[in-house]
This record gives structure tokens, sequence and C-alpha cells, in this order.
């Protein structure tokens, strides 16, 4: 009997807790209502769902936003009101309702707040978010880059492409509690499309996917652009050396949120020289440690030796640092294979640097990058790919992120339904793109089949995800199903059971140039 009275009273607490934060957010949803009727209670209601670990509700305008880009819209002076309405609101106790407010103080901070970017590219070289640069010739998965605050988390999968050669053939994600993950190389089953949503398969097809807590992916021209409704962000550049695919990764994150980051792209607090301590500190370090591994002149001017010792602990020990564990990994598997599979702590045979390469190919590579409009700052992992394997180089300029405040928001007189299978029907839509036109013209809305693309939707089966993978201890992710050879469906077959390791492939003497398809128009 006690049991049940303190189930109960626990219950009771928490609807008290859940409707105070909802009569304190009634000024904030009354000032954004006040702004735009349509678009401004959507943004209320996603701002209350994502502070309560829920899906966000389905768009009623044509913008493809997420909450954050939909925020960067209001007015700056009203954006400032909201802020003070939170910190009068907000409270020093760990209590629900404070966390809830903590949630809608980010979203409003970060809509103030300038990005810092950090990348991954080639085979590979890295740029934290310090600016420090390095060299990672490793073969297995990594955290990339992960929030100590919110749920946002980048891992990537680096697989040999000679002996001594590795490239980013995989990206997997933590949006907001949805996990996204693009396979430029191997895919962990036999499904179309290299883009998988809690380990099901989407496609795009020009047009943005919205994700069910809030955050949405874009793809134009060869890049995916994948945005977390707090503003984070990920861009894929898909290049291809040789036949095998992989993606530079470009990640935006927040200056407000120095400190709080952690993995291979550093803890972001401003400080280039500490991007290289790692988990564990007490780690033996080798006597000369350098902040960048390319254009740093006191490196240059170190022996060969130290640059390779240096070489040796970021492959190794730095590495191991920051390698995922079955646990911690938000990749798919095809059956047979986890993430000790993709791994290989023998790579690189050999640690090569560009001064292995004599002065010929120096020259030739460095005429090439310069040709390509490669910036100072990245000549030196320019050089090295270019030298050693001719692959494809970083895009320049970096990738274009949308900009949501090049958007004119027109009047919308009544709402209408922006989703997965609804696309807003734009023949409803006056010339100028944006007001709609009077009812007796518009036409039916349109489902997404009739206009080329498509969303699988098979069944799946749910699994709790570690505690490590989200900040939200209620929120389920989907991972696909093992199934044996004898339970698989004969219209989608998965991998087969036994596959062999990644091969080294051989260094293309001749690599095929990526196809890069015509840039399509989009919202965003």
């Amino acid at each position: 009997m006690k049991t049940l009275y303190f189930l109960v009273a626990f219950f009771v607490v928490q609807s008290i807790h859940a409707q105070s934060f909802e009569d304190q957010f009634k000024p904030v949803r009354e000032k954004l209502e006040r702004w735009d009727p349509i678009r401004g209670i959507w943004l209320a209601l996603s701002m209350l769902a994502l502070s309560d670990h829920k899906n966000v509700p389905d768009r009623t305008f044509p913008e493809d936003f997420t909450p954050y880009e939909m925020l960067t819209m209001v007015p700056l002076s009203e954006r400032r009101e909201i802020e003070s309405m939170i910190q009068q609101n907000r409270s020093p106790n760990g209590s629900f309702v404070n966390s809830q407010w903590e949630t809608v103080n980010l979203i409003v901070a970060h809509s103030m707040c300038n990005q810092i970017i950090g990348r991954s590219f080639g085979d590979p070289h890295l740029k934290s978010f310090d600016q420090a640069t390095y060299s990672f010739q490793t073969v297995g998965e990594f955290v990339l880059s992960k929030s100590d605050k919110t749920s946002f988390e980048v891992q990537t999968r680096q697989q040999a492409q000679s002996d001594n050669f590795s490239l980013n053939a995989a990206v997997a994600m933590n949006v907001a509690g949805d996990r996204v993950c693009y396979y430029a190389s191997t895919k962990p089953d036999q499904m179309n499309g290299n883009l998988r949503l809690n380990g099901m398969p989407i496609q795009l097809q020009g047009r943005t996917y919205f994700l069910p807590n809030g955050g949405v992916v874009r793809f134009e021209g060869r890049n995916y652009t994948i945005a977390w409704p707090t503003g984070e962000m990920v861009i894929l550049d898909v290049r291809s050396s040789g036949g095998f695919g992989f993606v530079n990764t470009t990640v935006h994150v927040f200056e407000c949120d120095r400190s709080t980051f952690q993995g291979l792209m550093g803890n972001a607090n401003g400080i280039a020289e500490d991007d290289f301590q790692g988990r564990n500190i007490d780690r033996p370090r080798p006597s000369y440690m350098a902040f960048s591994t390319f254009g740093n002149s006191s490196l240059q001017q170190a022996s060969a030796f130290a640059e390779k010792e240096y070489l040796s602990f970021l492959a190794k020990d730095f590495a191991e640092d920051w390698r995922v564990t079955s646990q911690t990994s938000l990749f798919d598997y095809a059956p047979g294979t986890n993430t000790e599979f993709y791994t290989d702590r023998r790579f690189p045979m050999v640690h090569l640097t560009v001064a292995d390469l004599n002065q010929t190919q120096r020259d030739n590579a460095r005429a090439r990058c310069q040709g390509m409009g490669i910036p100072a700052d990245e000549m030196g992992g320019c050089i090295f790919d270019q030298g050693y394997l001719n692959i494809p180089p970083n895009q320049v300029p970096l990738p274009s992120k949308p900009n949501p405040t090049e958007t004119v928001l027109g009047t919308i007189n009544r709402p209408a339904l922006h989703t997965n299978q609804l696309v807003f029907p734009e023949e409803n839509l006056a010339p100028n793109g944006n007001n709609p036109l009077p009812m007796e013209q518009q036409k039916p809305t349109m489902n997404r089949e009739n206009v080329n693309t498509s969303v699988e939707k098979p069944e799946r089966e749910t699994e709790t995800r570690p505690s490590g993978f989200n900040s939200r201890p209620e929120t389920q992710v989907n991972k696909p199903a093992v199934h044996s050879p004898a339970q698989v469906n004969p219209v989608r077959p998965s991998a087969p059971a036994s596959p062999s390791k990644p091969p080294h492939n051989p260094i293309p003497s001749n690599p095929v140039k990526p196809v890069v398809p015509a840039v399509k128009s989009g919202k965003g």
C-alpha cells in the first residue's frame, strides 16, 4: 500500500512540475505567436517538446527550418526579451522544471552565438575547433566530437585505402536522439541508399527530410547537411578515390558552448595546445608535442624522428582514447560484425610525412593544390594527399550551410501540413514563393510519392541505447533487428552472415574522378 501511495504521489508531483513549466512558458509562447500565428506557435510547441524529450510537431508552413533556424528569424530584440523571461524563471536548483528551461535557454542562446568549425578530410587530416591541425592515419571507429550537455555526437569510421593510408568511409551521428548514419563505402545491409535513420534507409532525392526530434537532413549537389534542432550542423562532402567512397566531414558547433566538447576535434576551449589530452591524462606523451602537423614552424624545425614519434602517439595512444566501443557505437553492423571488425591497431605500417616525398613530387603536388585554390592552412594536407594518393582535395571554399536569415517570410493565412509524406503545395503559393493564393485557386496537398521522393518504412525492432548515447534518458532509438539467414525477408536480403575484413585497396595510379551531380536548388 505504501508503494502505491508513493507512486501516486510521484506522478502527481511530476504532473505539477510539467504544468508549472507550461504556465511559466506561456508568456514566451504568446510572444512567439504574436510574431507569427502559424510559425510562432509551431516554434513554441517545438521548444516545449524538446524540453520534454518528445517529438516536435509537424510543420504547417512551407519552410523546412529546424526550431533553431526558425528562432533566428525572430527579431533580435524579441529574442532578447525571451532570454530575459528565461532568466527570470530559471532557478538555482536542479529541478525538472529548471532542466526544461535549460533546454529552451540553449536554443535561444545559440540563436545569438557565433559558430566554430572542425574538419576531418582527406586521408584523413583533422582541424580541431581550436585550429590545431594534424594527420590521423588510423583504422577504426572514433568519437569525432561529443557534447557534454546536449544530444550531440559525431563518430567516424576510418577504413584502409592501402597499408599506410585511410579514409572516412562512414559517419554516424546522434541528432538530438535520432541516430543518422551515412555509409560512403561498405553498407551494413543490401538495402538501397547510403543514408540510414535509426537503422532504416531514407532517400531524400533533392528534398529535406524531417527527423522526429526536430533535426533535418538536406541534400544538395554532393553534400548532405545534417542540422540539429539546437543549431549544431554537420556537412558531409561525398567523394570517391579509385572507386572507394569517402566523406570529408565539417562540424559546426557554438562558441558559447566552449569547453563542453570531447573527441578528436578537441574541447573547443580556445586553446589549441590542450586538444591532445585525451581521456587518460596520465598516458605517457612523447617528449615533443606539437599542436599542428601542417604549417607549424616549430614542427618543421624538429627532426624527422621527433615528428614520426608524434604521429605514432596520435595513431596509437591518442587514437585509443577516442575509439568507440560496442556500448557507445552509433553505427549499424551487418550480422557477424561489430566495431572490432573495423579496427586494426597495427595501422599504419609506416608513418609517412610530406618530407618523405622527393622534391619533384612535392613541387608537383603543391602546384596542383595551388591551382585548385587550397588555402595556406590546408596546403600541407593537400600536398600529402596529392603526393601519395592523388585523391580529390577537400571542397574549396568550405561547403556552404543554409542561412535562414536570407529567407523572407511571407504571410500565411492558414496552416498546411509539410511533412515527409506531404509536401507543402507549392502551386498554392503566389509568385513570390511565400504568400498563399486564395483558397479557391489552391490545389489539393500533394503526396510526396507524386514528386518522386520515397521513404522506406519497414517494420523494425526497438532497442534502448546505452546511457552514454543520449542525454535524454527516456529516449529510445531504433536499430535494425539482427536476422539469421533463415529469418531474412527475401525482398530485402541482409548482408552475408560471414563477411570478410575490409581489404587494403592498392593505391590507384589513375584514380576515378567523382561524378558531381547537378546542383538542385533547395529551400534551405
